[in-house]
């Protein structure tokens, strides 16, 4: 499984970014090498919907789960098109540690949008 994680650096061992689209990097980690991609955040830099960018971002690279703090209305509208399950980063302090965190069971589902960002009720 490919999974997809926020970061200021280009490591699983920098600090986690607390944005969704406007994170620094994507790190997309595979559980079953234990590879890990990073990938510049280019939607970090868009006027109005990055989240739905960095959605794009993720589907591009095959992700299959996202761990972040939250994501904004669009993103989850997008997340749950391309079926891409996604859960809070909780205390998590690196990518890391959100892997493990993940893996151990301990993290929770986003399920509800964490700001209102640019989405058109």
């Amino acid at each position: 499984m490919i999974i997809a994680l926020c970061s200021t650096g280009d490591a699983m061992e920098s600090p986690v970014d607390e944005r969704f689209g406007r994170a620094a990097y994507f790190l997309f980690y595979n559980t079953i090498t234990s590879e890990m991609v990073s990938v510049i955040n280019e939607a970090k830099t868009a006027k109005g919907g990055a989240g739905a960018l960095a959605v794009q971002l993720l589907v591009n690279n095959k992700a299959e789960l996202l761990i972040a703090p939250e994501v904004g209305p669009q993103a989850l509208d997008a997340l749950k098109k391309f079926k891409i399950p996604a859960f809070k980063q909780g205390e998590n302090t690196t990518p890391e540690l959100a892997v493990l965190a993940w893996g151990n069971g301990s993290l929770e589902m986003i399920k509800d949008p964490g700001n209102k960002g640019l989405h058109k009720v």
